[in-house]
């Protein structure tokens, strides 16, 4: 081995470097690049050197512990084994992650194992209550009779999931709407009686008129259609919205057509000439804000709407004047319905609150807090009593007169999506939907 000492030799550069006056950095920097140039260099002197003359390790090369680095198979085997050891701690960690929670205590009466996906929509018949339905994200609804573990029937023919189920007020029909953007119509016993067509989008939600068999759907495609049924005949569409038509019904005793949209409005209708008597901003125009949900009164002329940044508020249903702003949310609104015996309404939101609301004054009465946020909430018919679902896999039921909580009711693994209650001749029960793809049946006992 030896150490080869080389020498610049370029003359102009030493000369520019011992001048005395300054010179421009970059014009140094530049020289010291070229004297670098292999061709600028000579070789002046050659130092042999011995076995003993080799320079020790640099301290570089030396691991944490002292230890001097080993050869390349050393090395290897050292970095498999830390690699081992890394996705031996991954997999502790997603174990850990994954490791179920303590398993809660199931209080319903009955599961039902159906569906293969969540189930997002559940219906009770008002005429037979003991029959109820579901529709999930498996595109299949079922029928079901209460007590019976296995569906009456499947009713198959949707391409996408089924997002929401309703009976006629008579029970003689069930409609079911996929987000395929077809809304079929079946009888009673299961059996297909029609596909209404018209929608180019998902549907949103189906409502049948409460005197007749008139069904109405709202599509993503930002329209409302009518149809007359048995006979699929289309009576009106309802085109003004410039986004997805969310959600909608019947309102003012079923004499008017009220839906409401992603593009910031709540659109009154005339069903005969298809043409837009109010119009209700839900935010300033130049700040539109999606409609989270709305409920008709099923009674009154009023209605009742929610918003994304969670601003509640209450309108008059025949001429769309807003009556009143109720705040108190701090999050998307999600649910909203009114109780059918008192004064009274309420409002879920994603911040976990269920508000009621006093409708004498437009005042906060109670607020019931949840731990996550609240789905749904569906009033007992003729009691100031609701339940709520939410984010937090229970439903719960509220006295809206003290804001105490009656019950819990648990035993879905997932967040509950949908609720609706029967009233066969003894009792009542509620039905539950979930993203755990199961649907629960819940006796109850108030």
């Amino acid at each position: 081995l030896c150490w080869i000492h080389y020498m610049a030799d370029n003359s102009a550069s030493s000369s520019a470097m011992t001048d005395l006056e300054p010179r421009d950095t970059d014009s140094v920097v530049g020289d010291l690049n070229e004297v670098a140039m292999l061709d600028d260099l000579q070789v002046t002197e050659e130092i042999d050197l011995g076995p003993d003359d080799v320079p020790p390790p640099d301290e570089e090369s030396e691991l944490g512990d002292g230890s001097v680095m080993g050869s390349g198979d050393e090395m290897e085997e050292m970095a498999m084994e830390d690699y081992g050891q890394d996705k031996a701690g991954a997999a502790g960690a997603s174990a850990d992650a994954a490791a179920p929670s303590e398993p809660v205590e199931d209080l319903s009466v009955q599961c039902l194992r159906a569906h293969t996906s969540a189930v997002f929509a559940v219906a009770v018949n008002p005429a037979q209550p003991h029959v109820f339905a579901t529709g999930g994200g498996d595109d299949v609804a079922h029928l079901w009779r209460l007590g019976s573990e296995a569906p009456m029937a499947a009713l198959r023919g949707h391409t996408d999931s089924v997002s929401s189920v309703g009976f006629s007020a008579d029970g003689s029909y069930l409609a079911t709407g996929g987000l395929d953007g077809a809304v079929r119509v079946w009888a009673a016993d299961g059996s297909l009686v029609v596909l209404l067509e018209g929608p180019t989008q998902g549907i949103n939600w189906v409502c049948w008129h409460a005197r007749g068999h008139v069904l109405l759907a709202g599509s993503e495609d930002a329209t409302a259609w009518m149809w007359k049924v048995p006979e699929g005949a289309v009576m009106q569409i309802f085109s003004a919205h410039s986004a997805s038509v969310s959600y909608g019904g019947f309102a003012n005793g079923g004499r008017s057509v009220i839906t409401a949209s992603e593009d910031g409005t709540i659109r009154l209708w005339n069903p005969r000439a298809g043409t837009v008597e109010h119009c209700t901003h839900a935010s300033p125009p130049h700040e539109p804000e999606a409609v989270t949900c709305l409920a008709p009164h099923p009674s009154q002329a009023v209605y009742l709407f929610g918003v994304e940044s969670g601003a509640v508020k209450i309108a008059h249903a025949e001429s769309g004047k807003l009556l009143a702003s109720l705040p108190a949310h701090e999050d998307s609104v999600e649910a909203a319905s009114f109780c059918e015996c008192m004064p009274l309404a309420a409002t879920g939101g994603m911040d976990g609150k269920l508000c009621i609301w006093d409708l004498n004054t437009y005042g906060l009465r109670h607020t019931c807090l949840h731990g996550a946020g609240v789905i749904e909430a569906v009033w007992r018919r003729g009691s100031p009593l609701v339940f709520s679902c939410t984010v937090s896999k229970e439903v719960r039921l509220w006295d809206a007169r003290s804001g105490a909580c009656l019950n819990t009711l648990t035993g879905h693994t997932d967040a509950v999506l949908c609720l609706a209650v029967g009233y066969p001749e003894a009792g009542a029960y509620l039905v539950s939907g979930s993203d755990d793809n199961t649907a629960r049946v819940w006796a109850l006992d108030v």
